[in-house]
């Protein structure tokens, strides 16, 4: 009886979620007539792998972010942070160890107190396809070897951060992809610096949320005015006020993270321009491609 009542609540719970999504992308799809192309078609939306597809995949690997472009994501998204003697590393976590199989105790290590030689001494636990052996790249191993797709790279506060933007902006400048990477900020201070160093047309992505210290709505304006390529926003804060106020101030909205198609749906149907997932397979069967601005 009891195995009963719980299989009833599970589905009346599923039942409840799926006519909210019914809801949200029907109400959505009324209420945002801007987000289309201008013979009047509606722009799908981008999948971006993250980190390359961290559920598909070993994370931030080289592989990963080439399979992401094989299956059909429209780029990938990944981090990176600086060693101790000076190499921009792609990396996502502040300490060492979770990728590589560490138990949580001993994940003590900062990467910003480790060589580039000590990181990428052992291999990453190997995720999905991979059979093993793939070590740390640096950022110089992405731009080389990940020829297609966009790359959303975000920077990592870590020590000597001044130094990681300095060097980052430095190796961009020798790589022919800056039409190819949207360069996530942890500020507008940041922003406006790579900005400087990069030039007007470089593609900036910024998350409103950053500053704690005002409400989300007064930091949102702060970066719109400042006018990134791009905000990163969380997904459950996604909504259609919040989607026509950006995009009225030329700037596209990426929500993270997402696995779940449904939900995509939706988003989509909100009008977001792209979204960041673990599980881009399941999300390109969903979301059509579309050119990147």
């Amino acid at each position: 009886m009891r195995n009963r009542v719980e299989i009833t609540r599970r589905s009346i719970q599923s039942l409840a979620t799926a006519l909210l999504l019914t809801f949200l992308v029907g109400a959505a799809a009324g209420q945002l007539g801007s987000v289309r192309t201008s013979n009047g078609a509606p722009l799908p939306t981008l999948v971006i792998a993250h980190r390359g597809g961290a559920k598909e995949s070993t994370e931030n690997t080289i592989e990963a972010f080439q399979r992401a472009s094989k299956i059909g994501a429209a780029g990938i998204e990944t981090d990176i942070r600086l060693t101790r003697d000076g190499v921009v590393v792609v990396y996502h976590d502040d300490r060492f160890g979770r990728v590589e199989g560490l138990a949580p105790a001993q994940q003590t290590r900062l990467i910003s107190d480790m060589t580039y030689a000590e990181l990428t001494a052992g291999t990453l636990v190997p995720v999905g396809e991979d059979h093993g052996g793939r070590r740390v790249p640096a950022l110089e191993d992405l731009l080389a070897n990940v020829k297609t797709g966009l790359l959303n790279i975000e920077l990592k506060r870590c020590a000597k951060f001044d130094e990681l933007v300095d060097k980052t902006a430095r190796i961009l400048k020798r790589y022919a992809v800056l039409d190819r990477v949207i360069l996530e900020a942890p500020d507008l201070k940041t922003a406006q610096k790579l900005r400087e160093e990069l030039g007007p047309n470089l593609k900036l992505h910024i998350n409103p949320a950053y500053d704690g210290s005002v409400p989300f709505n007064v930091s949102l304006e702060r970066v719109l005015e400042f006018k990134p390529h791009s905000i990163s926003v969380y997904y459950k804060k996604a909504s259609i006020e919040l989607v026509e106020q950006a995009h009225k101030a030329g700037v596209e909205v990426w929500v993270w993270t997402l696995d779940l198609p449904e939900i995509a749906g939706a988003m989509a149907a909100l009008g977001v321009d792209a979204i960041k997932t673990d599980l881009p397979t399941r999300l390109v069967g969903v979301l059509r491609y579309r050119t990147p601005r």
